[in-house]
């Protein structure tokens, strides 16, 4: 059969339906093809595969001699356009290989290893079900999936992830690395991949406005955006508002196009295991993914503190303090707000996400009710901003890896001149010009310096989000941040601000030592450290988490006596 098919294609080239192009631009599934976790995702998937395939069969009636076959038919009817695509941007749908005879060769190798190892046997045929129905969906187009792979049965997903422990990985590692490549529909179609508050307008496209011809293209683009965002595309700058004209656009040219700079010269979008930086910027205390009816902003000054050398100590940690410069804000000790993460290595591989501890200095010692220390359990985890962590066994990247490379731009960056230790918030209209490789990934932008004659070179030096948070970094040192950060409620933060808590001072005092609420989620025990506490219920009437991209707290119902938005 599968020869016979492949003649009747022999010399055949079909266009692609300009519907299947888009889909293979789109990076983001739909809600409806998404799960919370992988077996979810698999059981959700399967469905979609017996609606649109009459003859389906379970993974576990193949062995993966016969979907090595069905791969080969497949490969026969493949698209070029699509393959061309994936590839432009690493996406995780390309072919792994140029051809069918390395495809093979590869197959070859791990056959006859699993051949002396038969207890990989379900691992390996499990792997070729999930890719088999990746190249299915997203390679076949439309017309031949529809006819030819109609009349033939067509491969389910195994609802299994198969997890080997670091020494069983080492004795089978090609068999183990071959069956990671072949699952990463996870990536997407999991919990693990890019993530919507509103599922009715995904793209959240800011409509162009006449009296700012190309603002709103500056202001926002995604990396799901059709045309796909350009160099200069949603490079942002400060902002104060959602509308398309409250914020600060900044000067942007091309100086080589991604096909123009190869990937050994390009900086990498990633950070350090451990460092410090201070940052400049803008913040917005609502955390939506689109533009919302009532959002408030405030120009700010921060810290950030960050230690994830996860795979040695097996702690990770993060701080942020920031500095919410507004008038509307410093009036309540310079509108400093603090904010740390923190996750052991047991939670992560459990994927329990550990406490956050909030910190509005300004109600520090007014008693629990008043917001000043509130421990949320389990609310976001700890960012992986480099290298790789294992959850329930399976390995997550760094968020930036995956990032789309826009290409090498010169472009304006803010608050030229100003350095740590200057009075004041630096002026953003005073800029420098770089120039700077840009990447993106999701709605999130990152500038990293390619300058080979800058301080900073190789070093991100501006990240941008349409709603998600602006800074401009004006001091990055990778170093391992002092110990009290962690456990300290005013450490020294480097912006030279003194305290105003004149009857509740914080120096040398730890964060035990004042009284906190506790806002109950899913694992209130993460939160147990803090003796001197008092257990809410989140669901409960008693505030609301207000929440910025550098900071956040939770305001409890006098919120109205205590903070002024």
């Amino acid at each position: 059969m599968r020869n016979l098919l492949l003649a009747g294609v022999a010399g055949v080239a079909f266009a692609a339906d300009p519907r299947d192009l888009q889909r293979a631009k789109t990076k983001v599934p739909r809600a409806a093809w998404k799960g919370s976790d992988f077996e979810s995702m698999s059981q959700v998937l399967n469905g979609h595969m017996q609606k649109m395939f009459p003859k389906t069969k379970p993974c576990s009636e193949w062995t993966a001699k016969e979907l090595q076959d069905y791969q080969e038919t497949l490969y026969a009817h493949r698209h070029s356009d699509f393959d061309s695509i994936y590839s432009s941007t690493s996406d995780s749908r390309r072919f792994r290989h140029n051809s069918m005879a390395e495809h093979r060769q590869h197959w070859a190798r791990a056959n006859k290893h699993v051949e002396k190892h038969p207890h990989l046997r379900d691992m390996h045929r499990d792997g070729h079900c999930h890719e088999a129905v990746m190249w299915l969906v997203h390679h076949v187009p439309a017309p031949e999936q529809q006819t030819v792979f109609a009349q033939i049965p067509a491969p389910l997903l195994s609802t299994k992830r198969h997890v080997y422990d670091p020494v069983s990985m080492g004795k089978h590692q090609e068999i183990v690395n071959l069956y990671k490549t072949q699952i990463t529909c996870a990536e997407c179609h999991s919990g693990t991949g890019m993530l919507f508050q509103d599922w009715n307008d995904i793209p959240g496209i800011i409509p162009e406005d006449p009296k700012h011809p190309g603002w709103a293209r500056q202001r926002r683009c995604d990396q799901n955006y059709e045309p796909a965002c350009g160099p200069c595309d949603g490079i942002g700058g400060p902002y104060w508002g959602d509308q398309v004209d409250h914020f600060q656009p900044t000067n942007c040219e091309v100086v080589a196009l991604p096909k123009d700079v190869p990937e050994a010269d390009r900086g990498s979008p990633q950070f350090a295991e451990q460092f410090i930086v201070h940052q400049l910027g803008s913040d917005r205390l609502i955390r939506t993914q689109n533009a919302a009816k009532f959002a408030v902003y405030s120009q700010i000054r921060s810290t950030l503190w960050y230690d994830f050398s996860a795979e040695e100590d097996g702690m990770a940690k993060l701080r942020h303090d920031t500095f919410y410069d507004d008038l509307g804000y410093r009036w309540l000790d310079n509108g400093l707000v603090s904010e740390i993460h923190t996750q052991t290595k047991e939670q992560r591989a459990a994927n329990i996400t550990g406490p956050m501890v909030s910190m509005l200095h300004g109600l520090l010692g007014w008693g629990k009710d008043m917001g000043g220390l509130t421990c949320l359990a389990d609310p976001v985890g700890v960012p992986v901003l480099g290298g790789k962590v294992t959850v329930k066994g399976v390995e997550h990247s760094a968020f930036l890896e995956g990032a789309d490379y826009l290409g090498r731009i010169k472009i304006g960056v803010e608050y030229d001149g100003f350095k740590l230790g200057d009075k004041g918030h630096g002026d953003m209209k005073a800029k420098r010009n770089m120039t700077v490789d840009h990447y993106i990934k999701w709605f999130l932008h990152m500038y990293v310096d390619a300058d080979p004659a800058s301080p900073t070179y190789r070093q991100p030096v501006r990240f941008y989000g349409p709603y998600s948070g602006f800074a401009v970094y004006v001091k990055f040192d990778k170093t391992a941040p002092p110990v009290e950060v962690w456990d300290h409620v005013c450490p020294d933060n480097g912006w030279g601000e003194k305290e105003s808590k004149p009857i509740h001072p914080c120096k040398g005092k730890k964060i035990t030592d004042y009284p906190a609420m506790i806002v109950e989620k899913a694992h209130p025990e993460v939160c147990d450290f803090l003796t001197n506490k008092t257990v809410q219920d989140a669901r409960g009437p008693i505030g609301d988490h207000i929440r910025g991209n550098f900071g956040s707290f939770f305001a409890p119902e006098t919120r109205s006596q205590a903070i002024v938005v």
